[in-house]
């Protein structure tokens, strides 16, 4: 017996039986080679001619050898052949045994499924899942299935009879049948009289789906919660600290154990929480209220409110994996301003942030300025050269917090020569020489001869970089504004100094990130930095004038975010001989740029009653100083009665250019941030490409919409 094996090639089943034959060549050859045999034996004997051995009794003889032969042959494969074909048919007795068994004890669902979509049978088993009373069906798959024919002949023609032995979660397509329960659909393709069918086995995995849901579900994640200003707000409040610690220890443990979970205080004012994925769902549909509930936590009569900041993980990897995710969340939260939480569900994805709309109280400790210094001081000393660089475009602020850090850097490296640990590396600032901010201050640096040379274009400073330069990076942390952006990418060490809150996190590694969105400007920070070390009697009157200048333009002249802090500092650089009427030269007006700001006056318009928008007629033409102008246009705004945020938008090329100013109450930089911006509270500035003033204006008041629908909500939510 031989099988025809060619109809199970590529997995069909042609649906006929093998043929049952005996292979009679080889009898038929031994009978043959008998045969010659006697035959030549007969023809010697005849050419002998022996006596004794006539050839009539030989040839005889021969014949009945032959015959015997032949006959034992033929009995022998008669046997085999009665013996197979009781063989098969015990075996085809077997086979419909099985089939019978498949079809109507075993449990196991499945379906004969044409090409068009027909479901031509079913076994009982999906019988009874389906409720049908006949194994013959003839009706569309999709009447009781989700999953289309197209999805089932893909699978079928890539179908692997052990796709499943090593993993028992579903590989192919799941639908949910009639019995309420889910099944994954495991096909494979057949031949029956030359058409093709679906042979289509239905596995029952929702109890797998209800566990690995379930497990989903319980996952941990881990929340590393800081409570932003609770020191600062009790020395302005006739209140306990302990007491008022203690209130909002409570709130919080409430707020874990509402979400089962644990909360534990591991250090002064932080806390760490764990709970479930599912408890995660439920803080991120309430948009994490309990922000807003630790702000009603007043203290005392004091109008400002109370704010914390949290660093959620919910990422997969071990406890330990979760909760450094989860404290790198909490900085970058911080780093925003605090009063938001930081959500991450992947490991190398993105940030989801909420909250964030108030503003937090300024911070009067200079630990964090004093310990950063420290940091960098150390990283320069070992450093083969030092570039510094902001944001392209630079203004005051961007360029004093420039020359203030080349001053640090000066100064750090001239007492490590003086000690002969190394020969003095160079130090530069990249920067835009061209822009008439740069050449205004640039005029004033001209008496120090140190700033002769020390100021580069951005292919320099690409040119400029060694493998261990170091780079720091003032006023920006946005790659796409900086004056060189692809300089990161080429450098190893580098420390970030900025007071605009974080939009995302940098795409390079620093070893130095110092964002405190609290302080005023750059040039504060860099000034603060300078007066916390034994540097700070390095600073020249020049350099003090650029960061004071730096300073009066992010506080449009102490009226707007100056705190004790920044008093503090303007009195350091008071102290190294800057002096505001000095400064004041600084931003003396031409008159092109006073009809640049009539123009904007002329097209402010106001929007949902509390904010005001202007821009600059298309008609005009543009010029590099509109950006300058136009953030001032914003400032000017903020004067007009009722008005709580600003918006000036001005066209440069295809790009639209927005600055966004605020009192206090918007937080302009949560608006701007959906534009692609950034900043920080108060302050904040985007670029929308490729778009039409008009465009950029339907964007922006999008964005203002969105702001406020999210803000309303949650007063509504209180």
């Amino acid at each position: 017996m031989k099988p025809n094996a060619s109809n199970h090639k590529n997995g069909h089943y042609s649906g006929k039986k093998d043929a049952l034959y005996m292979d009679l060549r080889m009898p038929f050859a031994v009978c043959a080679l008998v045969g010659i045999v006697l035959l030549c034996a007969c023809a010697l004997i005849g050419y002998l001619n022996i006596p004794s051995l006539p050839l009539g009794w030989f040839a005889l003889g021969a014949l009945c050898i032959f015959a015997v032969t032949c006959t034992v042959l033929f009995l022998v494969y008669l046997f085999r052949f009665l013996r197979l074909r009781e063989a098969l048919t015990q075996a085809e007795h077997v086979q419909t045994d099985v089939y019978d068994m498949f079809r109507y004890v075993i449990d196991v669902p499945y379906a004969i499924i044409g090409r068009d979509g027909v479901v031509k049978i079913i076994n009982s088993a999906l019988q009874d899942v389906l409720g049908y009373h006949t194994p013959v069906c003839n009706i569309r798959l999709s009447e009781f299935c989700s999953v289309p024919i197209d999805i089932i002949t893909v699978c079928a023609h890539g179908a692997k009879a052990n796709a499943h032995d090593s993993d028992l979660l579903p590989e192919g397509p799941v639908t949910r049948l009639g019995n309420g329960k889910r099944y994954e659909l495991q096909s494979y393709p057949m031949q029956i009289d030359g058409e093709e069918y679906y042979f289509t086995v239905f596995r029952d995995v929702n109890g797998l789906l209800e566990l690995k849901e379930q497990a989903e579900r319980d996952n941990p994640v881990v929340v590393h919660i800081a409570i932003d200003n609770l020191q600062e707000l009790t020395q302005y409040v006739r209140a306990n600290y302990r007491e008022v610690s203690s209130r909002i220890d409570q709130i919080l443990q409430d707020w874990a154990a509402d979400l089962k979970g644990m909360l534990r205080e591991y250090d002064r004012d932080k806390y760490i929480a764990v709970f479930s994925q599912e408890s995660l769902e439920r803080c991120i549909a309430d948009r994490f209220s309990i922000l807003e509930t630790v702000m009603n936590a007043k203290i005392g009569d004091n109008s400002f409110p109370l704010t914390v900041s949290m660093g959620v993980a919910s990422v997969s990897g071990t406890m330990e994996e979760k909760e450094r995710a989860a404290y790198a969340a909490l900085e970058v939260a911080l780093s925003r301003g605090g009063n938001q939480v930081a959500l991450r569900r992947d490991a190398g994805g993105s940030l989801e942030y909420f909250g964030g709309t108030h503003k937090i109280l300024e911070s009067n400790s200079s630990i964090n300025s004093r310990v950063s210094a420290g940091v960098l001081a150390s990283k320069i000393r070992e450093c083969g050269n030092v570039l510094i660089m902001g944001h392209s475009n630079p203004d005051f602020d961007s360029v004093g917090a420039c020359v203030g850090a080349a001053r640090f850097a000066l100064s750090v490296l001239e007492e490590a020569a003086k000690q002969g640990k190394k020969s003095l590396p160079d130090v530069h600032v990249v920067i835009n020489r061209s822009c008439d901010t740069f050449r205004t201050c640039f005029a004033h640096l001209t008496g120090l001869c140190e700033y002769a040379e020390l100021f580069i274009d951005r292919e320099a400073g690409m040119n400029a970089v060694t493998s261990d330069t170091l780079l720091i990076i003032v006023d920006a942390n946005n790659r796409f504004i900086f004056e060189a952006p692809d300089l990161p990418g080429s450098v190893q060490n580098i420390a970030i100094i900025d007071h605009h809150r974080l939009v995302k996190e940098p795409d390079f590694a620093t070893f130095l990130t110092y964002i405190e969105p609290t302080k005023s400007s750059a040039s504060e920070i860099i000034a603060e930095m300078l007066q916390q070390t034994k540097y700070a009697d390095c600073l020249q009157k020049e350099e003090a004038n650029l960061l004071l200048s730096g300073i009066m333009l992010d506080t449009n002249n102490f009226t707007r975010n100056a705190g004790a802090q920044t008093f503090e500092i303007t009195h350091y650089l008071y102290s190294r001989g800057a002096h505001t009427g000095v400064v004041r030269e600084f931003f003396n007006q031409e008159l092109e740029d006073m009809r640049t700001a009539s123009a904007f006056d002329s097209a402010a318009r106001i929007y949902r009653d509390v904010i005001a928008i202007t821009w600059l007629s298309i008609d005009r033409e543009p010029s590099p100083e509109d950006r300058i102008a136009a953030a001032k246009a914003a400032d000017s705004l903020l004067s007009l009665k009722g008005i709580e945020a600003s918006f000036a938008m001005v066209l440069m090329g295809d790009t639209v250019a927005i600055s966004g100013r605020s009192k206090g109450e918007i937080n302009v930089q949560l608006i701007l941030e959906k534009l692609q911006g950034g900043g920080h509270f108060d302050v904040a500035g985007a670029q929308v490409k490729n778009t039409t003033l008009q465009g950029a204006y339907e964007l922006l008041k999008s964005a203002i919409n969105e702001y406020f629908e999210y803000d309303y909500k949650a007063e509504d939510d209180k």
